[in-house]
């Protein structure tokens, strides 16, 4: 008896349909894993935001005073600040103020008779976090009346 091709056996058809629901599956996960890195980069963009937002707050309020006694008083008053949530419509994330201050006094040299100026500076870190993973932190020095106005 003599038979003629003329179509796929069912083999060769679960074949390719085992193949095509293979690379649909891999495709699948490979735009699964896409959207997943681009929401980890748009958290940490918006981490990095906020935290500058969150530093260039606390180094207005000594920097927008116009006496040196107000700048000198808001200098001081910038402290460690606890795990702080923001408001909607960012309340996954949260923020941390830690501040180091060094003391730059350097001995008065012996020609100098009127050496009265306070050398401190506060080494201000804000640190962001997403979910409670730290995606975010920025740093700065505030230097006491470094901005002084007559």
């Amino acid at each position: 008896m003599r038979t003629r091709g003329r179509g796929f056996t069912l083999i060769e058809v679960i074949v390719a349909l085992t193949i095509l629901a293979m690379s649909i599956l891999l495709i699948t996960r490979a735009f699964l894993i896409l959207i997943q890195v681009t929401n980890q980069g748009g958290n940490k963009t918006v981490a990095s935001a906020l935290a500058v937002r969150v530093l260039e707050e606390v180094r207005s309020r000594p920097e927008s005073q116009s006496s040196s006694a107000g700048w000198t008083a808001n200098f001081d008053a910038i402290a460690p600040q606890p795990l702080t949530n923001f408001g909607a419509p960012y309340s996954n994330y949260a923020f941390q103020v830690l501040v180091n201050q060094v003391d730059l006094s350097l001995p008065q040299p012996a020609w100098i008779n009127d050496y009265s100026h306070p050398n401190a500076l506060k080494w201000v870190t804000i640190k962001v976090e997403f979910r409670g993973q730290t995606l975010a932190q920025v740093s700065s020095a505030v230097v006491r009346d470094m901005y002084r106005r007559p």
